[in-house]
Formats: C-alpha cells, structure tokens, sequence
C-alpha cells in the first residue's frame, strides 16, 4: 500500500492536511540528530576498547550521519543511505560477535524503520537480507571459512545460530505487520479525516458564496428600502394628483433604474386603463396618442387587475413573455397593482433593458410601494372631492343666508342707530353720515347681511387699520350671533306650529264622530288662525256634482 497520503488542494491551501511524506522527512532528521549525539557520546565511551579496524569504521559512518544530517540530500538517498548505515553496524557486530552480542538489534531496528520509511516491499526486503547475512555469516563460520576473533566466549554450534535468527527475525517481522496494519489503519482514517474536512471545506465555500449571494441580496434590499422611503417621502409632500403620477414614475425611474415606468388609473367601470404618466420618450408620446389598455384576458395587465397581485416576466427562460411593439428594449418587466382596500385603482409598468432585472424580493418592496401610492392618489382624490363639496355646500349655504336674510328684513326694521339718547330704528339712511364713518360689512358665509358704520366724536375722522380689523372680527361675531339669534327665532316658530299641529290633532281624535271631527277642525282653524270663518266640505264641490247624486256636505264655523 502506497503510504503517502495526499489531497486535491496543496498543504498551504488547507491547514488541516496530514502529509505522510513531510512527517518522514521530519523523523528522518530527528533520528539523524539524535544518531549524532548519541553516535558522538558511544565512540567517545568506547574508544579505547575499541579495535583499530572498528574506530575507522566508526568514524566513517558517524562522518556519514552527520553529513547526512547537515547537508540538503533528498529524502530517498538520506533514507535509504540510514537503512544501509545501521545493516553495516549490524552486519559488522555479527562478524565481530556472532550470536553473542547486539547485532540483532540492528537488524531488527533496519527492518521497523524500512517499514516506516519505505513500502512494504523495503521492509521484506531488509529482513530477507538481514536474515541471509546471517545465515551466510553462520554457514562461513561452522565451515571454518571465516573465524570469528577471540573473545573467551562458548563455541559456537548450528543451534545457536538457529536461535540467533529467530531471536531477531520474529520480533523484526511482528514488528512489520504492526506497523503495516498501524499503516493501513492510518491510511484510512486519515482518508477518513480528509474526506471529512473537503466535505467542509466544500461546505464552508457554498456557506460562504450563499452567504455572500445573501449579503449581496441584503444589500440590494436595503438599497431599494433606502429608495422606496426617499420615493415614499416625496409622495407624502405631494398635495394634488398631477404632480403625485409625475414625480412617481420619474422618481421610481431614476432612483431605481428603469428605462420605462408608466403610470396607469382604471376608469369607472373598473376595464380601461388609461396611461396617465411616464418616464419615458416613448410613454410621453404614448400619452399624447391617448393610449389605453382595452379588456383583454390574454393582455397581462387585465390579469394583474383581476388577480391583484404583481406580475414579473422576463425573456430568458420564460415562455409567456410577450416583447411589445412600443418597448423593444424590454427584458425583463414587472406590474405593480395599485390597490386601496382590496380594490384595483390602476397599476404600475415597470421596464428594464436588463435580464431577469427582477425577483420576489423585488416585487414585495415595491408593491408596498405602490400601495403607498395608491393610498395617496386615493387620499388627494377624497380631498379633492371633499373640498369640492364643501365648496358647493358653502355656496350653497351662502346662498341660503342672503335669500333668508332678505326675507327677514324684509318684515323687520331696516336699520338701529345708537345716540346719546339710546337705541333706536332709523327708517332712512343719512347719506353725508354713512359716507363720513367707517362703514364695515356683516358677512355672513361670504355675502353681505348688513353694514356696521361708525362715526367718531370731535375733529378727528381717521380710523387706523388696527381699529378696522378690530371691528371687522366683532362685525364677525354680530353676524354670527344675528344668525343664531334668527336660528333660534326659527325654531321657536317651528315649535310653536309643531305644537299648535298636535294640539289640534289631539282635540280631533277625541271623537268618533265625523261631524263631531269636522266641527272641532273647523273650529280650532278659526281660532288659531283668527278667520272671519272656516268652512270644511267633505266629497266634491257643488260645481262638480254630476246628474243623479247629491252634493257634497259641508260644516262651517263663524
């Protein structure tokens, strides 16, 4: 199995990756260093004890692990010249030793780190070698072909070298399989682990373009929330309709974007729409042509007026849309209701020369939009007609109050004067005195009732403005208190009747008998009205009886 481990993206890209590759390199040197010191500290220990033939051979591979350590070598050549390093000291402790001393331990330490280091072919291969070399070396030596030197140790029989290479050989191939299966397992779950963190890297990368796409669309939003309050706080300002169409479509052009926006108002019956406005040259001329929006079920703005909702169509990937002949640049197009209480006052045409310009998102602000705007043509047309009412009643109660007041002069005194003397009627106006004083108008709901006029004592004749304004409001005030005053009057007058009525119909109904009704009408008639007489004849009159019936009787009061 192929021990080093690698992934889609290099290690500086992902902080998180384990290469296999990097760790050998690293443990290589630490074994290096620590074969430095240590190497450095046995030679000095065991200088003296060591032969001649040794010391060279010592110093040869410690000159080796140090280069090996200090210079740049590639991975490969420091790896396996480390291998070929320790098989010469193990190899060599046999051919001085034999099975009697630490040669094994050589062997057994090439083959772990050839497993660690290398595949597993290395690792078979170093242990194959070790074990031959010693079999070679043991085969040489029971032959007599190679004498190991003198050491005062037993001698050496086939067993013991049998034994030697078991010694060595089954922890050195336990040890492989460990740290193969150690291997395979960390493959796996190192696999594992790097499956996992692409997975969330992967994640975290549409995590963050979602979130990027969200901030993005906030944005927007917020641009067309910052728009719509600025389009929604002129609309507040705007005081008549003409003005409101105008600068609401021009307005929803700029700030938004759109190269067309038209202005729609459905007539009476709720069919036609009429183009009222536009931000366009196009639209403008459009107005002048009186164009309009004929009842059409296949016309997307009759589906808008029935549906009451927004309508977006766009001329990639949508199959209903409908390119018109007034608007070729037209890409993507939404329809806004113009709706107050639920019901369809006109709508809203929005045109962009860009593709899919628009999306729900775009259409639930602007509709709240252009509910405001309904809201406030409805508003201005109410107070349109509002005041065109209340323009109307007043000229009708203006009217009212001249045609009243010129009957109720007409049966009282013309005029009052007030003299050191008193109060009193003056049946003929003094010419030369009114045209002295200053003369000011009772007004009563804009027409003229009467005239107050003022003369003052002594040489001085001038009167200041303070002094005019000052009489007009208590000219004001008389007017007022005349009209309650004869409002009053009026309803007195009307009591009295009201009751005068009731009386006489409640001393009718005190009977059952007609004549006995007719007598008592008769009656309280002469009395109430003060008559000379009262005649009441049931049926018709005399003139009108016909041949063959008798008159009409009648009952009269004197």
């Amino acid at each position: 199995m192929d021990s080093n481990f690698t992934s889609s993206q290099p290690p500086e890209a992902n902080p998180a990756f384990f290469n296999y590759k990097d760790w050998r390199a690293g443990f290589i040197l630490i074994v290096l260093r620590v074969a430095c010191v240590l190497g450095a500290a046995l030679i000095l220990f065991n200088w003296e004890t060591t032969p001649p033939n040794d010391r060279i051979l010592f110093i040869g591979i410690y000159s080796a692990i140090l280069l090996l350590t200090l210079l740049p070598v590639p991975y490969l050549a420091r790896a396996s010249l480390l291998l070929v390093i320790i098989y010469i000291v193990g190899a060599n402790s046999i051919l001085g030793w034999g099975p009697w001393l630490d040669g094994s331990i050589f062997f057994i330490t090439c083959a772990a780190l050839a497993s660690l280091l290398f595949d597993r072919h290395v690792d078979l291969f170093i242990l194959t070698a070790s074990v031959l070399t010693t079999i070679v070396i043991a085969v040489l030596q029971q032959s007599g072909i190679y004498q190991l030197p003198p050491h005062g140790l037993p001698a050496i029989t086939p067993a013991d070298w049998f034994a030697y290479i078991l010694d060595f050989s089954v922890p050195a191939a336990i040890l492989i399989i460990a740290i193969t299966q150690f291997k395979e397992a960390f493959v796996r779950v190192v696999g594992q682990m790097q499956d996992t963190l692409q997975s969330f890297s992967a994640e975290r990368s549409a995590l963050q373009e979602k979130v990027s796409e969200r901030t993005e669309e906030l944005n927007s939003q917020t641009a067309q929330f910052r728009t719509s309050a600025s389009v929604a706080r002129f609309v507040a300002e705007i005081q008549d309709i003409p003005s409101l169409i105008e600068i609401v479509t021009r307005l929803i052009s700029d700030q938004f974007g759109y190269y067309h926006a038209g202005f729609y108002i459905l007539d009476e019956q709720k069919k036609t729409a009429f183009l009222q406005a536009a931000s366009s040259q196009i639209g403008k001329q459009l107005i002048g042509q009186g164009f309009r929006v004929e009842p059409d079920r296949r016309n997307v703005m009759n589906q808008v007026i029935q549906q009451n909702r927004p309508i977006l169509s766009t001329d990639v990937e949508d199959a209903n849309f409908v390119r018109e002949p007034n608007f070729p640049l037209t890409r993507s197009r939404m329809i806004l209701p113009l709706a107050v209480r639920g019901d369809v006052i006109g709508m809203l045409d929005l045109h962009s020369d860009q593709p899919k310009a628009f999306t729900p998102q775009d259409a639930e602000i602007l509709k709240t939009l252009s509910d405001l705007i309904a809201i406030s043509y409805d508003n201005m047309r109410l107070i349109n007609e509002t005041k065109n009412l209340a323009n109307q009643l007043e000229l009708s109660t203006s009217f009212q109050a001249q045609k009243t007041w010129a009957k109720f002069t007409s049966r009282h005194k013309p005029a009052y004067q007030y003299t050191p003397a008193g109060v009193r009627p003056i049946f003929a106006f003094d010419k030369q005195s009114a045209a002295e004083g200053m003369r000011v108008p009772l007004t009563l709901y804009g027409k003229k009732i009467g005239t107050i006029n003022l003369i003052r004592k002594g040489a001085v004749t001038e009167w200041s403005e303070r002094e005019r304004a000052l009489v007009e409001k208590i000219a004001h005030q008389v007017a007022l208190a005349l009209e309650n005053s004869r409002l009053v009057d009026e309803a007195q007058k009307s009591s009295l009747r009201d009751q005068m009525i009731a009386n006489i119909s409640t001393r009718v109904r005190e009977t059952l008998d007609v004549e006995s009704v007719i007598r008592t009408a008769a009656t309280e008639l002469r009395r109430v009205f003060d008559l000379k007489e009262a005649e009441i004849t049931i049926g018709t009159n005399q003139a009108e009886v016909l041949p063959g019936k008798k008159p009409a009787s009648s009952i009269r009061s004197k």
